[in-house]
């Protein structure tokens, strides 16, 4: 279960924030995850949970933006939606695909108190 690695890190940085800006509570957190990224929600929110105990962010109200996965077909040009690495292009049938959202983890916002 790589989430947990993931919470532990996102929690990480959330403190550090905190800290860098004399923050002592942490009330809300904005995720954006992206479609591809492998990163089930469910599991991530657990870790996060988990991760944020016994520091300013115990207790943040999580919020998970999930981003829709998208490409630019390298052979037609044409942008595309996906839903897998394995998507051909609908235009042309090519697999020749450049992915360009949807594998993303992004810490969108920090709300303080």
């Amino acid at each position: 279960m790589h989430e947990l690695s993931i919470s532990l890190k996102t929690v990480d940085i959330v403190v550090e924030q905190a800290r860098k800006h004399r923050v002592n509570k942490v009330t809300g957190l904005t995720l954006s995850i992206g479609a591809l990224s492998c990163i089930e929600p469910d599991a991530l929110r657990t870790g996060i949970e988990f991760a944020s105990r016994e520091t300013v962010a115990e207790g943040a109200q999580l919020s998970i933006e999930m981003v829709p996965a998208s490409g630019t077909c390298l052979d037609c040009g044409s942008h595309v939606d996906i839903s897998s690495h394995m998507d051909a292009c609908p235009k042309c049938n090519s697999y020749n695909i450049r992915v360009e959202t949807g594998e993303e983890l992004q810490i969108k916002n920090i709300e303080v108190e």
